[in-house]
């Protein structure tokens, strides 16, 4: 991988720490830790700027698993699970955390490099998904929001609902601010206005 990344190591073996720091360090990464532990890795990953990380799936206190899934929480980056065996428990549950890539010990430099370029790779379009989603999501609030206001509108003003929509359009367009944001004026304007129609 042409890219040196920060790294960022959780095993609480010292010897298959050791082994994967040289291998990373081989690579041309640079190594943030090891951590002994979930835990520590939480913190490490709050306290140093990462840019992946890879996790033993059993550690003491917290495991792998649980580590991974508030670091990303807290920065979202790759992250790479290692494990010793197959667990059908862990396994089930890696499939409910953002885990990019997994590597059964003991690792060799030659899976290491590229298990980095697919967990990138994977994040890279976990990312862009993820962004959709929520652009997609925002949308549909957006449309909420101005049906919404589009109600009141033909309401008070008696008019069609393709006229409430025609006049919240020019509104935007007067103002210069996206529709939604005219939709959540006239909401919170609302009691306001039904207030002052009554008296």
């Amino acid at each position: 991988m042409a890219t040196s990344l920060d790294i960022l190591v959780a095993e609480d073996e010292s010897l298959n720490a050791l082994a994967l720091r040289s291998q990373l360090e081989a690579l041309g990464h640079r190594v943030v830790g090891p951590a002994k532990d979930g835990r520590d890795a939480i913190a490490l990953a709050r306290a140093r700027s990462i840019d992946l990380a890879i996790l033993d799936i059993r550690m003491p206190g917290i495991s792998g698993l649980e580590a991974a899934e508030q670091i990303v929480q807290h920065r979202p980056v790759p992250v790479i699970l290692l494990t010793g065996y197959s667990d059908p428990e862990y396994v089930a549950q890696a499939t409910l955390t953002p885990i990019f890539h997994y590597l059964v010990k003991p690792i060799s430099i030659e899976d290491l490099g590229p298990a980095i370029s697919v967990a990138c790779s994977r994040f890279e379009e976990w990312k862009r998904f993820k962004g959709e989603a929520e652009a997609l999501g925002q949308k549909l609030e957006d449309r909420k929001l101005i049906e919404r206001a589009k109600a009141v509108i033909m309401e008070m003003r008696g008019l069609s609902e393709s006229g409430a929509y025609r006049l919240l359009q020019k509104e935007s367009q007067n103002r210069n601010q996206p529709m939604a944001e005219i939709a959540r004026t006239i909401l919170m304007a609302e009691p306001l206005l039904r207030d002052t129609a009554i008296s």
